[in-house]
């Protein structure tokens, strides 16, 4: 009886600790959870962008035109989080302003996960496909410019786009729908193990990096840098006293040890942080509609 008991028990727990076809799939020291497809949707009557109604949800500027171009946001590790929150709505509000449309990506809360930091609980695959797929969703409304589909990511969110840029990446998963039409990013890696920004990019790439960022030392993609600008599909800008998270208003002071095991310590920096936003907007205004 007890033998029959024990085969039993360890006969459910194989059944239920097997892998289902909707686990996360990491590439580099992940944990599993199910993962469950992000759901976009589009701004309610009169609803303003702010830190709550701006998860996964494409706002307008208030100027409408027949077609807007629009700007995926995607944030860092941490998420978008109480610290992160004002500076994400800055970025939204530039664009905004701007005519451009904006849909800030949130991969984290709607699978309840709380940051997705070394070691990462979401792999890279899942976050490409989740901006995939948002670019589809964008694709099918009628007041969006198909041409006019960018990019910009922070940190994690800039390794991202690093990596949605890559033409092997694509093939492996963008499964051939549309692909934003360039990326800009922001502070972003290339160590850890993980295809992140390489040099089989094919598509418009803005990189700004911090001189001074030890939590994603620039020269840990300065090959990939190198291979993009010889394609003329690079646009680098190294900031020599900037730290990782320049931008970032509420962490100014913050202190911690990285992933890479460097102590880091952000600088906020407002003149790095204007300058960066300029580039941003100036290169995506530098595509016409087509």
């Amino acid at each position: 009886m007890i033998r029959t008991i024990l085969s039993l028990m360890i006969g459910m727990f194989l059944l239920f600790s097997a892998p289902t076809n909707s686990e996360a799939r990491c590439s580099f020291n992940c944990k599993k959870i199910e993962i469950k497809d992000l759901v976009f949707g589009v701004q309610g009557k009169d609803e303003q962008f702010y830190s709550m109604s701006m998860r996964n949800k494409l706002f307008f500027p208030k100027n409408k035109s027949e077609k807007h171009g629009v700007v995926v946001i995607l944030h860092a590790c941490a998420g978008l989080n109480a610290y992160a929150q004002r500076d994400i709505i800055r970025w939204g509000e530039l664009f905004l302003k701007n005519n451009y449309a904006v849909l800030v990506i949130d991969h984290l809360d709607p699978r309840y996960v709380s940051k997705n930091c070394y070691p990462q609980t979401l792999g890279s695959s899942v976050l490409v496909k989740d901006v995939y797929s948002a670019i589809a969703f964008l694709n099918k409304q009628p007041a969006i410019d198909k041409s006019r589909v960018f990019s910009v990511g922070f940190s994690l969110g800039a390794m991202t786009n690093g990596a949605l840029a890559s033409a092997g990446r694509y093939k492996q998963l963008g499964n051939n729908g549309p692909r934003p039409r360039a990326v800009a990013g922001l502070y972003g890696g290339c160590y850890g193990g993980t295809r992140w920004l390489e040099g089989d990019g094919d598509i418009p790439v803005l990189w700004l990096v911090g001189g001074k960022d030890t939590e994603s030392p620039p020269d840990s993609c300065s090959w990939a840098v190198n291979s993009m600008e010889k394609k003329g599909l690079m646009t680098f800008h190294k900031y020599p006293e900037a730290t990782h998270c320049w931008d970032c208003f509420d962490l100014n002071g913050f202190t911690k040890k990285a992933g890479n095991g460097n102590r880091v310590t952000y600088k906020y920096d407002p003149e790095v942080t204007k300058d960066s936003e300029q580039r941003v907007l100036n290169f995506f205004n530098s595509f016409q509609s087509q």
